[in-house]
């Protein structure tokens, strides 16, 4: 058992769990029935109250200085199940997935979408790249699109989606109980398949513009001509928050071609997207 991290709601932690399945006569027993209820709520729709404590998480807040990002610390049983999961339908998501999003398990996916950006970059047909940030994410996607689009891409990944997240869960954070009622739980090793199958249809419906798009989970990245970028962007802008993607303007950038840099900045202007010269410094927060 590779399981690590911390405890959730009920305190016990991966190495519990790992004395608890390898180190005792009964160990098999407990290790068969964590099977059967791997299949069953993967193949079976489960009434929520059954699963409430399995999906409850503990609640701590990272510091992104600044802002707050709410990581939820889910049972360490449900940390297990999610990767036995993974391991035998993780091709199932990636075919389903195909070469549109890259964070669903794809080898080297993330190093693969910055060479292909860098390739299309050099390219004498490119004149920018438009790199994207989203607000808040994995917080924000629309569950119940989400859970609607994996029913019909990815079969064998709905059942136990729609089982752990079609309805509120609860979050224990400081004496009190929060609800989470979209988005995915961070620490769910669930999570970023969902998150990477469940805006597959937004990353298709902007294939209409003569763009070349990369997606790494939130992360979307688009290079063309600057017109076509910027048809690309104001079509995210619209659509994005159908699924629950906000793109944050701020935090987004266009770089052009020293040739381009001016037509790009008359495109843009009042986009709130900050245009970068090929040649300049980007600085990140």
């Amino acid at each position: 058992m590779k399981t690590e991290g911390a405890a959730g709601p009920s305190g016990l932690d991966a190495t519990a769990w790992r004395h608890l399945c390898c180190s005792f006569q009964s160990s098999f027993d407990l290790c068969a029935v964590l099977a059967s209820v791997a299949k069953r709520i993967c193949t079976t729709f489960i009434d929520l109250k059954c699963l409430s404590a399995f999906v409850a998480c503990r609640l701590v807040r990272l510091d992104k200085c600044p802002g707050v990002r709410p990581i939820g610390i889910g049972e360490t049983i449900r940390r297990i199940i999610g990767k036995a999961i993974l391991a035998t339908i993780g091709q199932n998501i990636i075919d389903a997935a195909g070469p549109l999003q890259l964070c669903v398990g794809q080898q080297a996916g993330c190093e693969a979408a910055v060479h292909a950006m860098s390739s299309l970059y050099d390219s004498q047909t490119t004149e920018a790249i438009l790199l994207v940030d989203a607000n808040n994410a994995f917080n924000s996607l629309n569950r119940e699109v989400a859970l609607r689009n994996i029913q019909h891409l990815c079969p064998s990944l709905s059942v136990v989606l729609i089982n752990t997240y079609r309805e509120d869960i609860d979050l224990f954070v400081d004496g009190a109980t929060l609800l989470s009622t979209e988005g995915t739980t961070q620490g769910d090793p669930l999570a970023m398949a969902m998150y990477g199958i469940g805006i597959l249809p937004l990353i298709k419906k902007l294939q209409t513009c003569d763009v070349t798009q990369t997606w790494y989970a939130d992360d979307a990245a688009a290079a063309g001509s600057t017109a076509n970028i910027r048809c690309w962007s104001d079509m995210i802008t619209k659509a994005g928050p159908m699924f629950g993607y906000y793109p944050n303007a701020s935090k987004t950038h266009l770089i052009v071609k020293q040739e381009y840099v001016q037509s790009a900045k008359g495109l843009f202007d009042g986009s709130g997207i900050t245009v970068i010269a090929d040649g300049d410094t980007l600085v990140l927060p």
